[in-house]
């Protein structure tokens, strides 16, 4: 028989916890940015809607293993804070004075910190090859973010064109 270690190694609920922590931060924030945006600002308050949306469907997938999982409940630490979390103070002032270039550069580095949390995430010898398989697939869709963020840095109207990895049918 399997002694527990084996079956559920020590790290997995963590690392996971971790994960999904970033992503409901940041899905959270993106919503705030997106109603906060001026309505005719359309492209600014699609591009921020579909980060929501990105991240709330990586963080429903993670929750889905979580809850699948027992184990108790794991408080959250200081590396499961966004970027956007950390620079709420320079994230409120470009919102108010409507700053999209800020914005833009706060999501950019938020998206490039949580592809580093995947990175630290895989790099976790303990974790449960299901789970592992999962954040491969996610850090994937992340970094296609991050380089969506990237490119709506400098051409806003194509952020999410150029490095679209499916096929438009």
């Amino acid at each position: 028989m399997k002694t527990p270690y084996e079956i559920r190694p020590e790290g997995t609920d963590a690392t996971l916890n971790e994960i999904a922590m970033l992503h409901r931060q940041s899905a959270g924030y993106y919503r705030d940015i997106s109603s906060g945006v001026k309505e005719e600002d359309e492209v600014a308050s699609g591009y921020f809607n579909s980060l929501a949306e990105y991240h709330t469907e990586l963080m429903q997938q993670v929750n889905e293993i979580l809850s699948d999982m027992a184990g108790g409940v794991h408080t959250p630490s200081r590396s499961s804070e966004t970027h956007l979390k950390k620079k709420e103070k320079d994230l409120n002032q470009a919102l108010q004075t409507q700053n999209i270039v800020s914005l833009a550069e706060l999501s950019h580095e938020n998206e490039q910190e949580i592809s580093v949390a995947y990175e630290k995430a895989l790099g976790n010898d303990k974790l449960i090859d299901f789970a592992r398989d999962l954040l491969e697939k996610q850090h994937e869709k992340v970094l296609v973010w991050v380089n969506r963020a990237d490119r709506y840095k400098t051409v806003p109207q194509e952020f999410n064109e150029h490095y679209d990895t499916e096929e438009k049918g």
